[in-house]
């Protein structure tokens, strides 16, 4: 039995019309907010889309207002729930965190520890997040300060890091944050000549 062309056109027709739904349809959850809304039903909810929104509510003041950082921190609630190893949304609560009650409190370290307990060294986050722990180091445990080390040691492997874990030496406001840079810094130096 043969199918007729003007079938088979129609299939492929309907296919492309579907992938070309879809497409758009992500793009505007990505676009959106995270998700596209019709009546009660999100279509397509994207990690991406609610990362995007948090970030940009985040970018538009330097100390962002009680109702951004709360928004912010929904959205970033709904990146991990569409995407559990979203760790730019895992650091975006614990920086909210801290921007809330001017300290990490339990929860801020929980989803920063949550941050590295997904991704030990991470390459797009690495050194903003050694940055955070080290102005927050007071407030972490052992092991997580013991992270924070290892993934500062793996990146200082790497040249562009390296430059920048230096450069972090006179950003750190944190005077005992500072001086575990310095220590590590000195301690990698070390191990570099051997």
């Amino acid at each position: 039995m043969t199918v007729p062309r003007s079938v088979k056109l129609g299939v492929f027709g309907a296919i492309s019309a579907l992938c070309l739904a879809s497409s758009l349809l992500a793009l505007a959850s990505i676009n959106g907010g995270g998700g596209v809304r019709v009546g009660d039903v999100h279509l397509l909810p994207l990690a991406a889309g609610y990362d995007r929104r948090a970030q940009a509510e985040l970018s538009l003041a330097e100390t962002p207002p009680p109702a951004v950082r709360r928004a912010a921190a929904e959205a970033s609630r709904r990146a991990i729930a569409e995407f559990p190893y979203d760790t730019g949304a895992w650091l975006r609560l614990a920086y909210l965190d801290r921007a809330e009650h001017g300290e990490l409190t339990p929860a801020g370290v929980a989803a920063l520890s949550r941050s590295y307990d997904l991704v030990a060294v991470d390459s797009d986050f690495g050194v903003w997040r050694i940055a955070f722990a080290l102005e927050n180091s007071q407030a972490l445990p052992r092991p997580l300060r013991a992270s924070v080390k290892q993934e500062a040691a793996a990146l200082w492997t790497v040249g562009p890091y390296r430059r920048d874990l230096r450069n972090l030496r006179s950003q750190l406001k944190n005077p005992a944050g500072r001086l575990s840079l310095l220590l590590w810094i000195n301690q990698f130096q070390s191990a570099d000549g051997k």
